[in-house]
């Protein structure tokens, strides 16, 4: 059973990474926050397998909420997905060179999350999505 922390203000991101993991077959459980500061307390105090975080958030963005996990030796070895509709290829590297297993640019076609999900918590390093198409021809929020 993997246990999976959702820190993203649009609450839909949590219920589509759930549908996908279920899709996937991967069981898991999920736990959800809306913000970067009450999402890294509540990596810091679990014991999670992934963590699929958002780049734009209120109180605390993804970036600062990255850094902070990367650094606290509690959450340093968590593997995390960025889950942003950010379309700043700068942000994105930032997000990668801080640690990010992974990126993926909303909207998502479901197949691709749940792949890019079970690559993760399978060890391996996903990266980028290519540069100069992050989203594009991709598929509304949560469509095949």
């Amino acid at each position: 059973m993997k246990k999976i922390l959702v820190i993203d203000d649009e609450p839909p991101v949590a219920r589509l990474i759930a549908e996908a993991l279920n899709a996937a077959e991967v069981e898991h459980t999920l736990d959800y926050f809306s913000d970067g500061g009450q999402g890294r307390v509540k990596a810091a105090q679990g014991d999670y397998d992934l963590i699929a975080l958002d780049l734009a958030m209120p109180f605390m963005d993804g970036i600062e909420a990255l850094t902070e996990m990367k650094q606290n030796p509690k959450t340093a070895n968590i593997p995390v997905i960025v889950v942003t509709g950010v379309m700043d290829p700068q942000l994105h590297q930032k997000a990668m060179a801080l640690g990010a297993a992974a990126l993926i640019v909303k909207p998502f076609r479901t197949r691709e999350l749940a792949d890019t999900f079970e690559q993760v918590l399978s060890g391996e390093q996903v990266g980028p999505p290519p540069p100069g198409r992050p989203g594009s021809g991709l598929s509304r929020l949560g469509e095949e």
